[in-house]
């Protein structure tokens, strides 16, 4: 009877702590996915008999297959790169400890703060020649104009440096807190078996850590998919036109609010959940992302 009872009270106390990210799915996740789905099926001005025609419509836009590509290229650089750079950093963060530390891991915050709208700005004083402090090492490697930096073929470095600069410092935090999660014990008994540093980071503790990493780089995936601000705050602004579409999702807003097609803008957007959601899945299951081997059981 005591035993019931207290599996009864533990299941209102998860139900109760679940109830609010219950609301907040339901409210902002599946209802809009539900009326993106239905949107995505309606007669829309360039296709009047609405359906899975839309989503052909999207897939015949000249401007599909330039911005999947770019978004490719892009994802394909950046999200290893996070990973990579995250890793190593937040392994060094982990195994430098000294009185400079706490500042170390503060300063590693600053340029996440620095994120959206105004990380453009400070990228464009930045970069811009005729603005930028580094100005001088500028005009000596021979550029004088912006329209050498803010060029087409310059525009997936630069904004996967915007990228990188703006997520990296939050994701070296959270690694280097899941670091601190690894028993000294461990730690301890691989330094007596004559292990050294390197290899107590590469063998024992990126392994313990590979959970966290797998949800880095789900996460990572989906926001370079979804890459907009960068491209269109760059296009609309400082470089009118310079990257128009440029991206998946910059081809979405167009789709809707410069086309007035909500149909094909919605099942853009659906064809971008579904890669994501499959590329979640797939680092999920061939992973041992859900593997409670290690959690003790109270």
């Amino acid at each position: 009877m005591a035993r019931s009872r207290i599996k009864w009270q533990g299941t209102v106390a998860g139900s109760l702590m679940f109830a609010p990210y219950f609301i907040l799915l339901v409210a902002f996740g599946i209802v809009p996915v539900v009326m993106a789905l239905v949107t995505s099926l309606q007669p829309s001005r360039l296709n009047l008999g609405g359906g899975f025609a839309n989503y052909l419509t999207v897939l015949q836009d000249f401007r599909f297959l330039p911005a999947l590509i770019n978004v490719a290229v892009f994802v394909l650089i950046y999200v290893p790169l996070m990973v990579i750079v995250v890793s190593l950093m937040s392994l060094l963060l982990d195994a430098v400890r000294s009185r400079w530390t706490v500042g170390l891991r503060a300063a590693y915050i600053v340029p996440a703060a620095i994120s959206g709208a105004v990380s453009i700005l400070v990228w464009y004083f930045m970069l811009e020649p005729t603005y930028s402090p580094y100005r001088d090492l500028l005009h000596a490697v021979g550029i004088t104009e912006g329209s050498q930096i803010w060029a087409k073929p310059n525009l997936m470095l630069i904004f996967v440096m915007m990228a990188f600069a703006t997520g990296a410092g939050n994701w070296i935090i959270v690694q280097y807190g899941s670091l601190q999660s690894i028993p000294d014990e461990i730690l301890e008994a691989a330094r007596i078996d004559g292990a050294n540093g390197a290899q107590i980071a590469l063998k024992i503790k990126l392994p313990l850590i590979r959970k966290y990493l797998v949800y880095m780089a789900i996460l990572t995936f989906a926001a370079g998919l979804q890459v907009f601000v960068e491209p269109y705050l760059i296009s609309s602004s400082v470089y009118t036109g310079l990257a128009k579409d440029w991206s998946l999702n910059q081809l979405s807003y167009a789709f809707a609010f410069e086309s007035g097609d909500l149909a094909a803008a919605s099942a853009l957007s659906l064809m971008l959940l579904a890669v994501c959601v499959i590329f979640a899945l797939i680092a999920i299951f061939k992973t041992d992302f859900f593997d409670e081997s290690g959690v003790t059981k109270k």
